[in-house]
């Protein structure tokens, strides 16, 4: 089997980034807990460039159950199809090998499998994680990475770097909604010394996002805030901006967050404006961060259930 001759399958699954997560047909669900005893054969998978790829010998019903460009190409009469091998030369192999693991337990591995020697999270092994689901169609695989990017983030309070950045926007397509979190990361996370003095140079579409997303705040930043009718007793101890504080008369009826207990007046709320909240961004309360209160906004659901109805 040459290297290019899943071609006509893989031209699918790996076209340009602004293309749908849908193109490939969906593949057929698989309860590995009842179905396992019935796994009775093996696909031949070969990663990697040269004559000398990375044998893998994976069972057929577990590829073709989770992976839309699997189902495609295993149970096609492509001469891939016929003799269960594939070959994929342009794939590294290290994402491969989580995505194998994940394939058999459910898990992306040990946390201690993506921090660097330094102690550092490695980000762009998740993205590639991510950027390889997305080519085999492989919805859930694409889901844990971008679960498992906040989860570090938010633990190491730490954020992508600058090389993380370029894998982003040059190697993820446009509509990939990893992208939206790690914008989300750096808007609300004090990163602007990071920003400013990083000796690595920022993909210029990164940056250009990120300024209209703290320029234009707006509804994004009172979405963040679980907003509930509220009438305060007074207004000059009350979280909110300076103005509110002055000329806001006691009993007022206006809103406050449930979590963070920050206040909006009614107009400001009307407009979508979250002009009332100037500290919107760049503050410390947890219980408002967007990737906290939910995840489910930076996944795809195109084979499954949204989060909140599974």
């Amino acid at each position: 089997m040459t290297e290019t001759s899943i071609s006509n399958v893989s031209r699918v699954a790996t076209r340009k980034r602004s293309s749908s997560p849908t193109t490939l047909p969906r593949a057929r669900p698989l309860a590995l807990r009842t179905q396992f005893k019935q796994f009775t054969r093996t696909a031949e998978i070969l990663v990697g460039p040269g004559r000398a790829p990375t044998r893998f010998l994976i069972h057929y019903e577990l590829l073709t159950g989770c992976s839309r460009f699997f189902s495609a190409a295993l149970d096609s009469t492509f001469a891939e199809g016929l003799s269960k091998s594939i070959t994929l030369p342009e794939e590294k192999l290290e994402p491969f090998e989580f995505f194998v693991h994940w394939l058999y337990t459910g898990e992306l591995g040990p946390a201690g499998d993506l921090f660097n020697k330094a102690g550092s999270p490695m980000y762009f092994m998740l993205l590639e994680i991510y950027g390889l689901a997305d080519r085999l169609g492989v919805e859930a695989l694409g889901n844990a990475a971008v679960d498992r990017i906040a989860l570090l983030s938010e633990g190491t309070n730490s954020v992508p770097t600058p090389s993380d950045t370029w894998i982003v926007y040059d190697g993820l397509r446009d509509s990939a909604p990893v992208r939206a979190l790690v914008l989300d990361l750096f808007a609300f996370k004090k990163t602007d010394n990071l920003l400013l003095n990083h000796e690595d140079e920022w993909h210029p579409r990164f940056l250009r996002d990120l300024v209209v997303k703290l320029k234009r705040p707006g509804r994004a930043g009172l979405a963040r805030h679980a907003l509930l009718p509220w009438r305060p007793d007074g207004w000059p101890k009350t979280r909110a901006c300076d103005v509110c504080r002055v000329l806001l008369k006691p009993g007022l009826t206006a809103n406050q967050c449930s979590g963070c207990a920050k206040a909006f007046c009614v107009p400001c709320v009307g407009r979508g404006s979250a002009n009332c909240g100037n500290d919107c961004y760049y503050v410390g309360d947890g219980s408002c961060k967007p990737w906290l209160r939910d995840m489910c906004q930076y996944h795809e659901h195109v084979e499954s259930e949204e989060c909140g109805r599974e």
